[in-house]
């Protein structure tokens, strides 16, 4: 007979907004006797965690993913919370590279990604866009040269900046050197779905001289005027 797995939830916490978490999300959390996630992700589930928590930062990643697949094992229910969508610049990726997930079964529940929210607040398709994501190290010469390829094709680029590797600044900057035109448009969208989110609008070159907020989603060469907030 087969042997039966333990299961490892991973649970899409959405962008930020309690009303962006979805349904499946607060009862899958409500049902687990173990919950672990940054703490911005545990604050959203105030209310519909009875187990155990565990605050998830990036220094205790492997030592907290191990905790989850041990609890999982012992046959607690377990969740473990991801920003946004698990599978966009989530925790999935990482969680499916580790070696200690090969004794545990992976059950995802999607969550609504900053991508999603930024494109609903611009009101744009994005089904023909490129999507990339900075972050967790991803900032290589072969990203890079994806996003620039991208644009040189004329298509939009719909991004998440690593706030302090690779900031839209820094991206504005890099695609200017490689010679993209300065009034290229750019779309920032910061805390998306918060009570402070702010859109901003300006071209790459204004872009470059400018700061902006960790939490942000950034649109390159959006094809039509999106007034900002």
């Amino acid at each position: 007979m087969q042997q039966t797995l333990a299961k490892l939830n991973i649970v899409g916490a959405g962008p930020g907004s309690p009303e962006y978490v979805t349904p499946a999300a607060r009862k899958t959390v409500q049902q687990a006797e173990v919950v672990i996630g940054a703490q911005r992700s545990l604050n959203l589930f105030a209310e519909d965690i009875k187990g155990e928590t565990m605050v998830l930062t990036a220094k205790n990643l492997n030592s907290a993913l191990k905790f989850a697949v041990e609890s999982a094992e012992k046959g607690k229910n377990v969740a473990l919370l991801s920003t946004g969508d698990p599978g966009f610049s989530g925790l999935l990726r990482t969680v499916l590279k580790s070696s200690l997930v090969k004794t545990v079964e992976i059950n995802v529940v999607p969550g609504v990604s900053s991508i999603q929210a930024c494109a609903a607040r611009l009101g744009i398709s994005w089904d023909d866009a490129c999507l990339f994501t900075f972050h967790e190290g991803n900032v290589t010469a072969e990203e890079k040269n994806k996003l620039l390829s991208c644009l040189k094709e004329g298509r939009e680029a719909m991004l998440l900046p690593d706030s302090r590797a690779f900031p839209p600044g820094k991206i504005a900057s890099f695609l200017l050197t490689a010679g993209l035109d300065k009034a290229t448009p750019v779309v920032v969208c910061e805390n998306l779905t918060l009570p402070d989110e702010k859109v901003i609008s300006g071209s790459l070159e204004q872009v470059s001289k400018q700061a902006f907020e960790p939490l942000c989603v950034m649109v390159i060469k959006v094809n039509r005027e999106v007034k900002g907030s």
